[in-house]
């Protein structure tokens, strides 16, 4: 597992210009760190929404390990993380089992790019994306 999630960790920052969000306006900026520690992984998102709030997300879990217990959200009580080939990580809020948020983190083939696209099942709506891409940080 350390070896497929290698090149996933570290800071991604933000690229406003190639970016599309759907679901809701495009932030001012954002900020993705993926770590691991023990096989524990943890991607910390950061964004500062366009009218500037800021909003911070912790997503941690194993890698094609078992659901992880959400019982802060109301909305979810489980998060699944697992891989999808060696290039894609994607996580799954759940509730009772039913995935309501779906984001996928692709790396660019260099490795320098990571598009994450998360799709939420909005009630009367269907599905919404968002689209974002997100550069490593030197």
């Amino acid at each position: 597992m350390q070896d497929k999630i290698r090149p996933f960790l570290g800071t991604w920052l933000l690229d406003l210009d190639d970016s599309e969000f759907d679901q809701s306006a495009l932030p001012r900026s954002g900020s993705c760190r993926i770590e691991e520690e023990f096989g524990l992984v943890n991607i910390r998102m950061s964004l500062v929404e366009s009218g500037g709030d800021e909003l911070n997300v912790v997503l941690s879990g194993i890698p094609d390990g078992p659901e992880t217990p959400m019982r802060e959200s109301g909305l979810i009580d489980s998060m699944v993380l697992y891989f999808e080939g060696s290039r894609t990580l994607t996580s799954q809020a759940r509730r009772n089992g039913v995935p309501l948020m779906t984001a996928r983190r692709t790396l660019s083939d260099d490795g320098h790019a990571l598009e994450i696209e998360q799709t939420v099942e909005v009630p009367g709506q269907g599905l919404v994306s968002n689209t974002a891409i997100y550069r490593r940080a030197q």
